[in-house]
C-alpha cells in the first residue's frame, strides 16, 4: 500500500463512521493517525492537515470554529512540504459537518475539491504530490 493508499483508506473509514461523534479536530485527527500509524514506516511519509467544523444548532449556531484563511494556509503548508521534498504527498483536509464552509465558498480553492460525504457533510480535499499535484 503506497501512502496515497494509505491516506484515502483512513479517510474512507472516517466517512464510513460518520463525523457526528467528533466534538473537535483532535477527534479527528486522532482517529485517522492512529489509522495510519501502523504502515506509515512501511510506506513513506505523508503530511495531513485537518480543520474540522463540527455541526451545531441553537445558539451555537452562528459561531464558528474553523477560520477561513487558516484553510487557505493549510493549502499552502502542504503545497511546501511537497514542493521542499519533505513529503511525496500530503493532504490538506477541511471536514465541514454541516456544509457552512461549503455553502459560503462553493468554488472550491485551485486544486482542491468539493466531496459529499452524506449526511450534509462535506469534506474540502486537496491532495499534492503523489500521483496528482498542484
Amino acid at each position: 500500500m503506497d501512502a496515497t493508499a494509505l491516506f484515502e483508506s483512513a479517510m474512507e473509514l472516517i466517512r464510513q463512521r460518520g463525523v457526528h461523534g467528533f466534538a473537535k479536530e483532535a477527534d479527528l485527527v486522532i482517529v485517522a493517525k492512529t489509522r495510519m500509524d501502523g504502515k506509515i514506516a512501511e510506506v513513506g511519509l505523508v503530511a495531513a492537515e485537518f480543520k474540522f467544523e463540527p455541526a451545531y444548532t441553537g445558539a451555537m449556531a452562528s459561531e464558528d470554529v474553523v477560520d477561513w484563511p487558516a484553510v487557505e494556509g493549510d493549502i499552502a503548508k502542504i503545497k511546501n512540504y511537497v514542493g521542499k521534498g519533505g513529503v511525496g504527498v500530503a493532504y490538506a483536509i477541511l471536514v465541514d459537518a454541516d456544509g457552512r464552509w461549503r455553502r459560503r465558498h462553493p468554488n472550491a480553492p485551485e486544486g482542491s475539491e468539493w466531496r459529499d460525504w452524506d449526511n450534509g457533510v462535506s469534506a474540502l480535499w486537496t491532495k499534492v504530490g503523489g500521483d496528482a499535484s498542484s
